[in-house]
């Protein structure tokens, strides 16, 4: 296999994430769609909350809680994913017109 092959097959958008959240390669890539992704860690979180916190008032409060936690860490990490993007973007076309 030739060393252009390689480069090829880590060229995967879970690779890239991991490195650039990171700073290691990522070792298992994931087959499952986002949507299976997201909904099988929200569902072990929540019935570890559950499990702890049966009061639905107090299961109430904390999951509130995390929530907006969740949102506040995918609003900052999409901004700066955007801005990533943007950088790689200017970088590429200053690359295309040399």
């Amino acid at each position: 296999m030739s060393y252009i092959t390689e480069i090829f097959e880590r060229a995967h958008i879970q690779h890239i994430r991991e490195f650039l959240l990171n700073g290691v390669e990522c070792i298992n890539i994931s087959d499952k769609s986002y949507k299976q992704r997201l909904e099988e860690s929200s569902k072990s979180a929540i019935d570890m909350i559950q499990a702890k916190f049966p009061d639905m008032n107090e299961y109430d409060k904390i999951t509130a809680e995390v929530y907006k936690y969740v949102g506040t860490v995918e609003d900052v990490y999409l901004e700066i994913g955007l801005q990533c993007g943007m950088a790689l973007a200017i970088q590429f076309l200053k690359e295309l017109k040399k």
